[in-house]
């Protein structure tokens, strides 16, 4: 059963105007790293999971890269750079993608990151949004996923603005799934405004 040596190292994805690469930090580590056995590629899969995840736990919010590499001198699992190149590790899941000259929306600032399940949304010029310790409004409607929560977050805080109040997206629809407007990368700004006009009807949002 072949060793295989799991590490984390800083890393970043940037996108702009007419290219998109990534940085790594490969002399640097966020984690120490880990040796495991592991026979096949799910196996390798899962345990890459579950280093990441713990990864995450011990420097929160931070953007890492996963490297999955088989011990010198051991023979490599029928598959294994296939799957590598393909992302099946999870290598990727942590990496934060920035995008460094947003489009300006009409209204203010555009999006800087869009975020993923596990990496945070952010607007230009803004800290990015982070669930808290304790679960709140947007907990349950962003189903795990860190980028959906931020989104929400985003639009609830486009709403008070424009209501000049406290109010909460969620009380002028409840039960709304914005998670297709996420995933077709639709400004928190123009949600709000549809939200507002009562354009924006859970049947609709679903559709």
């Amino acid at each position: 059963m072949p060793t295989i040596i799991l590490s984390a190292h800083p890393a970043r994805r940037y996108k702009t105007p007419s290219l998109s690469g990534t940085q790594i930090e490969f002399g640097r580590q966020v984690a120490p790293s880990v040796r495991i056995e592991a026979r096949a590629l799910p196996e390798i899969a899962e345990q890459a999971l579950a280093f990441g995840g713990s990864v995450a736990t011990a420097a929160p919010r931070v953007s890492f890269m996963i490297s999955v590499r088989v011990a010198s001198g051991e023979r490599k699992p029928r598959g294994f750079d296939a799957a590598d190149r393909a992302g099946q590790f999870h290598n990727a899941d942590w990496i934060h993608t920035e995008i460094e000259c947003p489009v300006r929306h009409v209204d203010g600032p555009g999006v800087r990151m869009w975020g993923s399940r596990l990496a945070p949304f952010q607007m230009d010029g803004q800290d990015p949004f982070w669930p808290g310790e304790e679960p709140d409004d947007f907990t349950s409607p962003a189903d795990g996923s860190i980028g959906l929560y931020g989104y929400l977050r985003a639009v609830n805080a486009r709403v008070q603005r424009r209501t000049h109040s406290w109010q909460s997206l969620f009380s002028i629809v409840h039960e709304v799934p914005l998670g297709d407007r996420y995933a077709a990368r639709v400004h928190p700004f123009d949600v709000a405004a549809e939200l507002l006009a009562g354009r924006l009807s859970p049947t609709s949002a679903a559709a």
